[in-house]
């Protein structure tokens, strides 16, 4: 059972599920983004769901290709994406299984805790485009993880206004 989605405006807004601020920006930014279905794209450390199952419902078409990845507990965390959408791992230290982790075109990274685990990631992964949303502050720790990895970076003037003042998105290419 999923819980019922927020609305969302044209202004990004926090919400109590979500470690980033949410707008339709923000959504729309992510669709243009992510590689169009069938590729699959994994979201890192979903959480509760909502900035994944928001995507769904509001990309419909991407039913099949977005899935939130969480560490499996007694009580899931997982209240917004439905079941199908979701994957475990065992802990905060581990990656997705290989065979799924080589057919995802994306990964996106919302407030990961730890640069261990994106280079992990970014190691066992063979797809092109990685985006990362999280406080600004935050990239002189993680921003030369991405840098070793990618081959392009994207602007910072294509995401103003999809997040708050202080949050960044970045978007690193491999191609």
């Amino acid at each position: 059972m999923t819980t019922r989605l927020p609305q969302l405006s044209t202004s990004p807004i926090r919400h109590p599920s979500s470690c980033c601020s949410l707008s339709l920006p923000l959504l729309s930014l992510l669709d243009t983004i992510l590689p169009p279905p069938p590729s699959l794209a994994l979201s890192i450390g979903s959480g509760p769901g909502l900035l994944e199952a928001l995507l769904l419902h509001h990309y419909p078409a991407r039913s099949n290709s977005i899935y939130g990845v969480e560490v499996s507990a007694p009580k899931p965390v997982n209240v917004f994406l439905p079941e199908q959408n979701t994957l475990t791992v065992t802990g905060t230290w581990a990656v997705v299984d290989s065979g799924l982790l080589k057919e995802a075109g994306a990964l996106l990274f919302v407030y990961p805790r730890q640069p261990s685990l994106v280079q992990a990631y970014l190691a066992r992964w063979e797809g092109e485009i990685v985006v990362w949303i999280g406080p600004r502050a935050d990239m002189e720790e993680f921003g030369p993880v991405f840098d070793e990895w990618a081959v392009d970076k994207e602007g910072e003037d294509m995401r103003k206004g999809a997040v708050e003042a202080g949050e960044g998105v970045w978007v690193y290419r491999r191609v």
